[in-house]
């Protein structure tokens, strides 16, 4: 009976009792890239290869309230924009330490646990000198909108800001903002009709603005985010009306606990809005008016394995094929089905009839992975330069293989 387990088991250990199919995707962190530091210092190549490794494993740690921010290190792609940036932030904290890793295609950052990094150890001690994180977000009225029109290159003639609704932030901490909208119609609240945002930022002190305008079409158009182009959600024109005014809360939102506040309501109206209208309810105003948009604001904290986890979607990927001849960049269908493939494919003998015909290589952000390419006149294979194994990859126009 065991022995009847023990095929059972690994028939299930090899997907199919002979399928033979391997996962040929090994992708590696870069070996060259160009790094923008903070502060400028030496780092050796074993150093930048063990801060990306850490930024591969799965975080399981929260960035504590106490700390120092060390130093900061971006490693940009040495030859392809389009992949992206990594940015690592080194933090202490008595004699913890800690790293955050974010991908430039990334809304939140990932934070690690880590030993001591001699390089960042040996900066003088006003980089450690230890704080607490604010945990609030300070909304500061921005009363000169001239300032947000030359901050953001607006035209006058296109888009205005509407007065009494420009709000410089800062945000100390890690976290994202969640806004979410509700619609308050002639005495009663409608079901959701602008689906909630969520606005990122990261570690250490970020500033950013906050406004609504009004656009050339009448469309009311909310801005979130950092100079030189903020995010931008336009609302519906279901809110579009001659008369409109802003009642805003100034209060800041706190980043611990789960409960929401109130940040701005927009009364429109068919008709002129008059008085003080912070005093009576979104229903009664409604009443009144029309239409009252409520802005609420709920500070979101990451969270292990949540909102500090890396997205499932969006990672930008990259098969380059060289050969004496040329080299061929492959297109986004190509490159996601080559990838496909890889996951799944046959570890062969290579014979020996084989003919190398060039080099394959796979960038995933700041990893990659080099194959061999051989072929023979029926069949492709693929040599992995770091493990030595050959995979048999099944026929398909992914490439231009030049003839042996």
């Amino acid at each position: 009976m065991r022995v009847c387990w023990g095929i059972f088991l690994s028939c299930i250990l090899l997907s199919g009792c002979g399928a033979e199919t391997l996962n040929a995707i090994e992708l590696r962190p870069l070996s060259s890239y160009r790094v923008e530091q903070e502060p400028e210092m030496s780092l050796s190549e074993q150093t930048k290869k063990q801060i990306l490794t850490y930024c591969e494993r799965q975080p399981t740690d929260v960035l504590p309230k106490r700390r120092a921010k060390v130093a900061e290190v971006t490693f940009h792609h040495p030859l392809y924009e389009v992949l992206g940036s990594k940015t690592v932030k080194y933090f202490a904290t008595g004699n913890k330490r800690y790293i955050t890793c974010s991908n430039s295609n990334q809304l939140m950052e990932r934070t690690f646990s880590v030993k001591p990094i001699q390089e960042f150890e040996a900066l003088d001690e006003d980089h450690f000198r230890e704080s607490d994180a604010v945990s609030t977000i300070e909304f500061e009225r921005v009363d000169d909108i001239k300032q947000i029109v030359n901050v953001f290159n607006l035209n006058d003639s296109h888009e205005e800001v509407i007065s009494n609704s420009a709000f410089r932030y800062t945000t100390p901490d890690t976290g994202a903002i969640y806004v979410t909208f509700e619609t308050v119609r002639n005495g009663r609240t409608l079901d959701p009709i602008i689906e909630p945002k969520l606005f990122p930022f990261k570690s250490g002190e970020n500033e950013g603005y906050v406004f609504l305008t009004r656009r050339a079409d009448d469309r009311v158009a909310l801005r979130f985010g950092e100079e030189p182009s903020p995010r931008q959600l336009v609302l519906p024109s279901m809110y579009e009306a001659p008369y409109m005014k802003i009642d805003t809360k100034e209060e800041g939102l706190s980043l611990e606990g789960d409960h929401r506040e109130l940040m701005k309501r927009i009364i429109l109206s068919d008709q002129p809005i008059e008085g003080d209208v912070a005093k009576q309810t979104s229903l009664a105003l409604s009443k009144t008016y029309g239409t009252v948009l409520e802005i609420w604001g709920h500070v979101r904290r990451p969270v292990t394995n949540k909102m500090s986890s890396r997205p499932a979607d969006g990672e930008t990927r990259l098969a380059v094929f060289e050969s004496d001849e040329n080299t061929i960049w492959l297109d986004g269908p190509k490159t996601q089905e080559l990838f496909d493939e890889l996951f799944h494919v046959k570890m062969r003998e290579m014979p020996t009839t084989a003919v190398q015909t060039g080099q394959l290589h796979l960038y995933e952000e700041l990893t990659e992975q080099s194959f061999d390419v051989w072929k023979t006149e029926t069949e492709l294979y693929l040599v992995d330069e770091k493990t030595s194994r050959s995979y048999e990859l099944p026929s398909n126009d992914y490439f231009k293989v030049n003839q042996p």
